[in-house]
């Protein structure tokens, strides 16, 4: 089930208790927060690149998928304009369909209808990219089809987002109450009729509005008979009314933040960014795309167990950050260098060395009760 999109229901909105202006606050406000949640997820993972090994082995030439998943996946979209496509697809109508055409490109369904079946492919018909109308089926088989379910995003965006526009537009209209011009007009008419002294008054008031209307500065005309008192609104009630808005804004964003697995602090206050947050993101909720996308991919491109995708990026280990920890797993024992070098997503070493463990000194001592280990009576 879609956010936005072609597969929500929209009966939610359609409640008694909500007027237009509430709707579009309550929209507003959605989409705020969860754009901000859903680009920083879509350009954290656009910078991600696709590599493929092979028997162990980073390929260095680049085949045509690696192409079409790196440079360009089709006439109109670079590989960064298009996973930022995919992953805003994915996120706010809960699926992405990518199809290839017949140049071989990859391109990004924006409506389908699935057939889903039990022992057969599923199928896709009626698949609409930019307007074009696919007339073939596609078979699951033949497509690459990402499916995220977020229970929680649907039901905080389908119930809770009601609240905040309730909220909000109430806000809006005080704040417009607040910034109306107001005032009071004494008039002194003591000649002519009834009728005469009404089409005065109205010929005044018209000037008096023509003078504010679309004028940064306003000149009221004085004229005999007629005096006008501006009352101007408190510019606490205002500054108060922008205040409370800002801080709905950033409740909303914290909390949509919480829900995608993105760090508060990396949405919300982004001068706070600390390396433990990133680390967070980046082995949590950017991990989980990077898996989810490459399972599927791998499950439609690859051609053999040997022969596998992956994807490096912000999921890239700091060989530095890691020196020390790698060299206590080696010298204790733990794991070869090879298996180090599996972890770090890098080529296994045809060095035999590499596949043998080894413990140093201090460690061989350290189980035997070492120099360090003897005291002095």
């Amino acid at each position: 089930m879609g956010l936005f999109g072609r597969k929500t229901d929209p009966t939610y909105i359609l409640g008694t208790d909500f007027d237009f202006q509430d709707a579009s606050a309550r929209a507003y406000l959605k989409r705020v927060a969860l754009d901000a949640g859903v680009n920083f997820i879509a350009r954290r993972f656009a910078q991600a690149k696709f590599k493929r090994k092979v028997k162990g082995k980073i390929k260095t030439d680049h085949d045509d998928a690696l192409r079409r998943l790196n440079l360009r996946p089709n006439k109109n979209e670079t590989a960064t304009q298009f996973w930022e496509h995919v992953m805003h697809e994915l996120i706010y109508e809960g699926e992405c369909l990518i199809v290839v055409n017949d140049d071989k490109e990859l391109l990004v369904a924006d409506s389908f209808v699935q057939t889903r079946f039990a022992n057969y492919d599923d199928t896709f018909k009626g698949v609409c990219v930019r307007n074009y109308m696919f007339e073939r089926t596609f078979n699951m088989s033949n497509v690459i089809y990402l499916n995220y379910q977020n229970t929680r995003l649907e039901s905080y965006t389908n119930s809770l987002f009601a609240d905040y526009g309730r909220m909000l537009g109430r806000m809006v209209d005080i704040q417009m109450r607040n910034n109306q011009i107001r005032g009071t007009l004494k008039a002194n008419l003591t000649q002519g009729t009834q009728m005469e002294k009404q089409e005065q008054l109205k010929n005044f008031l018209g000037k008096i509005f023509e003078s504010f209307k679309q004028k940064d500065v306003a000149i009221v005309p004085l004229t005999n008979g007629f005096e006008y008192t501006e009352i101007g609104g408190t510019k606490s009630n205002t500054q108060q009314q922008f205040d409370q808005i800002k801080q709905l804004r950033k409740d909303a964003i914290a909390t949509v933040a919480d829900i995608l697995g993105i760090p508060e602090n990396l949405l919300v206050d982004t001068q706070a960014e600390s390396s433990q947050a990133e680390d967070s993101f980046n082995n949590g909720t950017l991990a989980f795309f990077y898996q989810l996308v490459l399972d599927e991919i791998n499950s439609k491109l690859s051609t053999s167990d040997d022969d596998v995708f992956i994807i490096v990026g912000k999921n890239e280990r700091d060989l530095f950050n890691l020196a020390e920890p790698i060299d206590k797993l080696v010298s204790s024992g733990v794991m070869t260098r090879n298996e180090i070098r599996e972890f770090l997503g890098l080529e296994r070493s045809q060095d035999s060395d590499l596949d043998k463990f080894y413990i140093t000194k201090n460690y061989e001592q350290s189980s035997k009760g070492g120099e360090d280990d003897v005291t002095d009576d």
